[in-house]
């Protein structure tokens, strides 16, 4: 194997390209499986993540109607439903691209839990609405049955809020190192891992609360000791609002980034994650980052497109530039 490259694809990407509805997301992971065709084809150690808001968004949903009939799911359990999920249909399409071309390489999908700390103080960490809109009574409702915290979005309605706690370890790290070391493509760390934290006695037990995706493939690919790490996102129209492309050839240096970092002129929390994720990614040891869009993914491996921060001649081969 030469080299280890980490993967993170938007959940928008799966949940949006063709549409919602589950055909929809197969046939997202289909084009999603060919566009990485040459580096699941290739000789480098691969592990995929995934992001899954979308997906928790319409679990919560379907919850929701049916709670006059049915228990509602906890926020790991939904955690965990779209990382098998999910999971299951891009190792499907894997398999599927790769023995089209008579490859029969192993791609194993891993139910990842995330260690967070659940001890801080709410008021201190940052917080994210999900799920889906309520009017003002049954928003004060489920605040006075569940406990929820709501917030108002104007012009929508009422969403749940739950704290956006930072991943302190991926419990399952080595058994994915293992099997990517073995030259398997490995499916974890979806949605950024079900969090969980440890009891006073050291039991794990779920926390209602969300983990950056972005956060915890750093965390994955430091511990991996990748030398690139590849984001795909959805559409480009919020790095163009940030006055970037990930559409176009692109490139940028750590300092320029650590520069533009400094100065906060994100516009959009998405593109300030991912760009902060490759910052931390590329001090940690890495490389290379790439982001770019699903559409643009084969121009990206082709050297045509892709936002590239870092250096332009990383040790991967397949991701240096001219």
């Amino acid at each position: 194997m030469n080299g280890t490259i980490v993967v993170l694809v938007n959940g928008e990407v799966l949940a949006d390209g063709h549409g919602s509805r589950i055909s929809d997301q197969r046939h997202n992971a289909k084009d999603l499986a060919e566009g990485l065709f040459p580096i699941l084809s290739s000789d480098l150690r691969v592990a995929v993540l995934h992001g899954n808001k979308p997906q928790v968004g319409f679990v919560l949903f379907r919850s929701e109607i049916a709670s006059h009939i049915l228990h509602t799911i906890p926020l790991d359990v939904c955690g965990a439903d779209t990382q098998g999920a999910t999971g299951y249909m891009l190792s499907q399409s894997f398999v599927n691209v790769l023995r089209q071309h008579d490859i029969h390489r192993k791609v194993i999908s891993v139910v990842t839990q995330t260690l967070v700390d659940d001890s801080e103080s709410k008021d201190n960490v940052p917080t994210k609405t999900i799920g889906p809109w309520f009017d003002r009574d049954k928003a004060k409702q489920h605040r006075q049955t569940r406990g929820w915290v709501m917030a108002e979005e104007l012009g929508h309605g009422y969403r749940r809020v739950v704290p956006c706690l930072p991943a302190t370890e991926i419990l399952e790290i080595e058994g994915i190192k293992q099997l990517v070391e073995t030259g398997s493509i490995v499916i974890a760390g979806g949605g950024g891992g079900i969090p969980v934290a440890r009891s006073a006695e050291g039991e794990l037990y779920g926390v209602e609360a969300v983990v950056e995706t972005e956060q915890v493939a750093c965390l994955m690919a430091r511990q991996l000791q990748a030398s690139v790490l590849l984001m795909i996102i959805e559409k480009d129209n919020k790095f163009i609002l940030s006055g970037l492309s990930t559409e176009r050839p692109g490139h940028l240096a750590l300092e320029e980034l650590d520069s533009i970092l400094g100065q906060e002129t994100f516009r959009s929390d998405s593109v300030h994650r991912q760009m902060r994720a490759a910052s931390g990614f590329l001090h940690a040891g890495g490389e290379q980052a790439i982001i770019t869009t699903l559409r643009k993914l084969p121009e990206t491996l082709a050297k045509q497109s892709g936002l590239r921060i870092g250096s332009l001649t990383p040790s991967i081969p397949l991701f240096g530039m001219p």
